[in-house]
């Protein structure tokens, strides 16, 4: 899906959209490719044919940026291996799960560093909860926001119950994404947000709140 078409500030952005249980992949740019996820990386969601029905090949792909370590958004990143060398960068608290497999290729990033793309500059917002390592990226001029699995439309919010999820945690990452100024939500699953983004992370938040507000009674 050219994201470009349904909003000009998306120019250069495709969306390579999960089947079942596997994460949404973005692909933004054509010279210096950059991913961001690699959904599961089994053969419904194989990573090269649906790259290359985009006309991208392994010479093209620069670095991948992974919001977490869970395999439905890390998967992929093997595939990918076999046939390019691309950066790839991961929080350390989730770099750790797959560093061994990663070697020279890993880049591990921390939250304020900056992943230079085609489109704008993505800031890194360490975002734990899901996760300890999840991250967002965000563009603040084109006031866009890879989420991940942190926060979603409708106000809905990540999972905390895994391994290393804490529902504390995915209350302050969302309430510091109340500050931002997003309208465009481009999360780790579903459909895409064009409009209206922190609206809906201001939702999300609340319901979190609530949540935990509720369990420590």
């Amino acid at each position: 899906m050219d994201l470009g078409l349904y909003d000009e500030r998306l120019r250069g952005v495709h969306l390579i959209q999960g089947i079942g249980l596997s994460s949404n992949i973005y692909v933004i740019g054509r010279r210096m490719v950059t991913l961001i996820d690699t959904g599961v990386g089994n053969r419904p969601n194989a990573v090269w044919p649906r790259l290359r029905a985009l006309g991208i090949g392994p010479e093209d792909l620069a670095q991948v940026v992974i919001t977490h370590a869970h395999h439905d958004h890390v998967g992929g990143i093997f595939q990918i291996l076999e046939l390019a060398s691309p950066k790839v960068f991961l929080h350390p608290m989730d770099a750790r799960y797959i560093a061994g497999y990663l070697g020279p290729n890993l880049v591990r990033v921390e939250d304020g560093d900056v992943v230079e793309t085609e489109i704008a500059p993505l800031e890194v917002i360490h975002t734990p909860g899901h996760t300890a390592g999840g991250i967002c990226l965000y563009a603040k001029e084109k006031r866009l926001l890879f989420s991940g699995d942190t926060v979603f439309p409708e106000g809905l919010y990540g999972a905390y119950q895994g391994e290393s999820g804490s529902l504390e945690e995915m209350v302050n990452s969302l309430r510091r994404l109340t500050e931002l100024d997003v309208d465009i939500l481009l999360a780790g699953h579903g459909e895409p947000l064009f409009h209206g983004g922190r609206d809906h992370i201001r939702l999300a938040y609340k319901k979190a709140l609530r949540r935990y507000e509720s369990l420590r009674r």
